[in-house]
């Protein structure tokens, strides 16, 4: 027999061979793994350069083959002797994906913890996220040290990743929990004299109340806190979390909703899970997307190495991809009507739709063929995968789905995702119209468009559906955060819709048929697109980002004067108001302890920059809505002029602003939002004083002119269209009318109107002579003249009309201040 170590020149096999692209040419592979692209090539060469770094970022567009170099790199590990290896994927669909392609590499892998060959550094571990990352994950948790030691980690798909390890870090529970009822009666008082209109909406189960436990109320009985959960650590929803969290427990956000509460932290105490902590080597594998740095806050990964990501040159390899949005084709084309596009296309091809929420799955139901979430999304991808299947929902699925070729032709985004976390909830709610924000839901966004391109060859048409994200993804803030494939494919798409300017919406399908049949002109347009487009920024890591994480685990060693000390900066340098005020929120978190009466200041301080974060124990003083000389056309020409560039804009936004004004218990914080902005396009001072000040004021206020006024309470959230009007919700609006009235001179007058889809009041109830509802006809009609409106704002096609005729179509649509009122709204039954 020959020797065969001898004739490969070393004692042990392959592992004297650990630069990876000459690990391919050992492996016996498949035929399809010719050789890795010139983009796999380039970034295994850079990666091999920086992998004596801890942590490492690769970077390459979704389908461009990152299942291969991740293994290659583990691979290359393994030769190196840092091993045990592990590759981490976000759930079993994918990690039966890596297994597949692992053999297909001739790359030994397995799914068995216990293998001998994972143990011993020959074999690759395949698992999930939740296996890895647990209160009671095999790996070791806390102190006990790492049972099963890792020397080199592959985290694949790593955006998808962190929303399962966020969710590990979380405690949610049930009202229905033990554990609920206790911590309700612990701080329940205290909610009810930090908010009592909050406390109220809790008490009632209002399906979109929130409310955050005060920091230092939470902070001083985090003890309490301790004892409850930990009496009740076995029970199934703290089994998993307790261990990760019991001991920051001072350091989370506690958050009461309708349906339960969370408590959670602001950054993860990844040490909890020791194997990775203490891992050698960490790759995070992403597509090239908007913010890092929730791999620093969630994975405690080196700032300067994030900073620094593994990329190939260029915008990189992609698939081709026609994204459209519709209504910027026509604004008057529909839903429904793009619905009826996706049921003649998917007669022919897989048409993929993503869903922000189960609500909206529902206009999509009697055409849909399957809808998955995330029990059945194996089994219906399989599905889509080998056969033609027609129309698939998928629900809240943004990210970690695969739909290569004809698994999916036609790719709809429905709307903008959506957050259901209490605490995203609670951010979102904070930073609302942020570009922090922005930045969050562009790449939830652009996760979503990359789901029907799975490699450079592969092809799908994209449409964009819905008002509000059409303009979303059309403001100039978005651009500058989509990666420069995808703005450069938007950009392509824009011609596209430049030329079918005004038409119906059956000129798009032929149009859209280009791109899924591949015709060889488009295919070519896209190429040279692609060709051209920029590098575009490395990475994007907000400036505060590490300081919060340095701070945090600062105060995990309970050295709270030092973690203020570290988050000070971020604050500093911050010039977002908004932004600024809510790092000042989390700097007196830290300050509290030592400092409570600091803390108090700096809070007072921070709500002068965004009224939304919580209100200091006291200081904070109403301000009146300022009152304007100019007309009331002045005013609504000064907001068009000084919020859009151009007519398309404002008819894009007012379409969004339409879309938000609906029946919707989901969204009744979109709707209040809209009636804030809404009084603003027509001239009107514009407020939300419950959302900004907490202190019993109306959902809405609008300034109508000096001394006339119009105090709103909100109700679209009510699910009985027939049910009449509480007594509460009347009790409701009086006491709004008490609140204005210690705040406004006895000469203003007010008119009291309450959004309800009834008009009836009910028995108990005792509506005052000066309240009038908006029912669901009244709303009907307000939102046809606020259409008309915005068209008669415009002026030829490319400038806005001068203040003269704006007040004359006021007056013609009924929105002047002596009409609206009255014309929009019922007396009350």
């Amino acid at each position: 027999m020959l020797d065969f170590d001898a004739l490969v020149g070393a004692s042990d096999g392959t592992t004297g061979i650990i630069e990876p692209r000459q690990i391919f040419t050992t492996l016996e592979r498949h035929q399809r793994f010719k050789f890795p692209s010139a983009n796999q090539g380039e970034v295994l060469d850079k990666w091999f350069e920086k992998r004596e770094r801890t942590d490492n970022t690769i970077k390459m567009n979704t389908g461009s083959g990152k299942m291969l170099v991740g293994l290659l790199a583990l691979q290359s590990c393994l030769n190196e002797k840092v091993g045990p290896a592990a590759y981490i994927a976000p759930d079993n669909y994918l990690v039966g994906q890596v297994l597949q392609e692992a053999q297909a590499l001739g790359i030994a892998a397995t799914q068995d913890t216990n293998h001998a060959g994972f143990q011993s550094g020959t074999a690759i571990l395949v698992t999930n996220i939740d296996k890895l990352i647990n209160g009671r994950s095999v790996f070791g948790v806390g102190p006990a040290g790492a049972r099963i030691p890792l020397g080199s980690v592959v985290i694949d798909d790593a955006h998808a990743c962190l929303d399962a390890v966020a969710d590990q870090f979380s405690i949610d529970l049930p009202t229905s929990h033990v554990a609920y009822s206790e911590l309700w009666k612990l701080f329940g008082d205290e909610l009810k004299k930090y908010s009592y209109v909050g406390w109220l909406e809790l008490d009632r189960s209002d399906l979109q109340s929130l409310m955050a436990v005060p920091f230092w109320v939470w902070q001083d009985k985090s003890a309490q806190v301790i004892e409850i959960l930990a009496a009740n650590r076995d029970t199934q929803e703290l089994k998993f979390s307790w261990p990760l969290l019991k001991g920051v427990i001072p350091l989370c956000v506690c958050v009461f909703g309708a349906n339960g509460l969370q408590i959670k932290p602001r950054c993860m105490p990844i040490e909890q899970i020791p194997a990775f902590a203490r891992a050698k080597r960490r790759i995070y594998m992403t597509a090239t997307l908007a913010d890092d740095g929730v791999l620093i806050t969630h994975l405690n990964a080196a700032p300067d190495a994030i900073a620094d990501p593994i990329k190939p040159k260029g915008a990189g390899e992609i698939g081709d991809r026609m994204i459209v949005a519709p209504q910027e084709v026509n604004p008057e084309i529909t839903d429904e009507e793009v619905r009826t596009l996706a049921q003649a296309i998917a007669a022919k091809h897989n048409v993929v739709v993503l869903v922000p929420s189960f609500a909206r799955a529902k206009f999509w139901e009697e055409i849909a063929d399957q809808t998955l979430s995330r029990e059945t999304i194996a089994d219906g991808v399989a599905a889509l995968k080998t056969k033609h299947v027609g129309l698939t929902v998928l629900v809240n699925r943004y990210d970690g789905v695969d739909l290569p070729e004809a698994a999916c032709r036609l790719l709809i985004v429905d709307g903008i995702p959506e957050v259901h976390d209490l605490t995203e909830r609670l951010d979102a709610m904070m930073l609302d119209g942020t570009e922090l924000q922005l930045l969050r839901q562009i790449q939830r966004i652009e996760q979503g468009m990359g789901r029907g391109v799975r490699s450079s060859e592969d092809r799908c048409a994209v449409l964009l559906l819905g008002a509000r994200l059409t303009q979303r993804v059309n403001s100039p803030e978005a651009r500058r955060m989509f990666t420069p494939a995808t703005l450069a494919q938007i950009d392509l798409g824009k011609e596209v819709t430049r030329q079918l300017k005004g038409k119906a919406i059956t000129e798009l399908q032929p149009i859209l048929e280009l791109c899924i049949n591949k015709d060889s002109k488009w295919w070519l347009a896209g190429r040279q697109r692609l060709a051209k487009a920029p590098e575009g920024n490395v990475s994007h890591i907000d400036i505060a980002t590490p300081l919060l994480r340095q701070a945090f685990d600062l105060a995990t060693l309970g050295q709270w004067t030092a973690a203020a000390t570290a988050l000070q900066p971020a604050v500093h340098v911050e010039k977002a108001p908004m932004v600024r005020g809510y790092l000042k929120q989390q700097l007196a978190e830290l300050t509290n302890p030592d400092n409570p009466i600091e803390a108090q200041k700096l809070l007072l301080a921070g709500i002068l920059d965004n009224p939304r974060i919580l209100k200091p124990l006291q200081g904070v003083t109403y301000k009146r809505i300022p009152t304007s000389a100019r007309s009331q056309g002045e005013n609504a020409e000064d907001f068009v002029r000084t919020r859009f560039i151009d007519p398309n804009g404002l008819v894009l936004w007012t379409k969004a602003l339409l879309a938000d004004l609906s029946w919707d218990p989901d969204r009744t914080e979109a709707f209040e939002a809209a009636i804030q902005e809404l009084g603003r396009l027509i001239g009107f001072g514009s407020q939300r004083p419950d959302k900004m000040y907490k202190d019993g004021g109306p959902d809405n206020l609008w300034a109508m002119t000096a001394t006339k006024f119009a105090v709103i309470e909100c109700k679209s959230g009510v699910a009985d269209k027939d049910k009449a009007i509480s007594k509460d919700f009347c009790n409701q609006l009086l006491g709004s009318e008490s609140w204005f009235k210690t705040r406004y001179e006895a000469n203003v007058t007010t008119d009291l109107v309450i959004v309800h889809p009834s008009s009836k009041f009910g028995d108990a109830a005792s509506p005052s002579a000066n309240m009038r509802v908006m029912d669901v006809r009244s709303l009907e009609k307000l939102k046809t003249a606020i259409d008309g409106f915005a068209k008669a704002m415009i002026f030829g096609d490319t400038t806005f009309a001068p203040p003269a005729r704006i007040a004359e179509a006021l007056v013609h649509f009924g929105l002047d201040s002596a009409s609206i009122v009255s014309r929009y709204t019922v007396k009350p039954t």
